[in-house]
């Protein structure tokens, strides 16, 4: 999956909305509750300084429910671990892909079984450019 458009979160936001009231709804699915409203940008991005959003293009993620065209909301800060979805530069191409360690090799793996997994090696331009935090898509 490859980054199509990034864009800096320079400041927070105000997206304010009221939260439903708990209860079960008429399909049976059970709502959490949540006292008042919930500052949405405080939620997705409390460090603005510290993160990103890109746009994705691709379906060699789709085992993870992302998406062709979804933004993804970024931290640069937060140091990979293993298994966390990220974003890294790879020979001047940003991808998005699972960050792994083997038997002390960093990985680089698909959420689609029709891509083979990029072992990094010290030829390559290597860099974590952040963390995956959340996924918007349309539903």
């Amino acid at each position: 999956m490859k980054v199509k458009k990034v864009v800096e979160v320079k400041s927070h936001y105000s997206f304010e909305a009221p939260l439903v009231p708990a209860g079960i709804t008429d399909r049976g699915t059970r709502l959490e509750q949540f006292d008042g409203t919930l500052a949405l940008g405080s939620y997705l991005s409390p460090e603005p300084r510290d993160t990103f959003l890109v746009r994705v293009s691709g379906e060699s993620m789709i085992d993870e429910n992302i998406f062709n065209g979804d933004i993804l909301v970024v931290d640069r800060k937060e140091k990979p671990r293993d298994g966390k979805v990220v974003i890294a530069s790879l020979n001047g191409e940003m991808a998005v892909k699972k960050f792994k360690i083997i038997e002390g090799k960093v990985y680089l793996y698909s959420a689609n079984e029709k891509f083979l997994p990029i072992e990094i090696s010290g030829l390559m331009e290597f860099q974590i450019q952040g963390v995956v935090k959340h996924v918007i898509h349309n539903v």
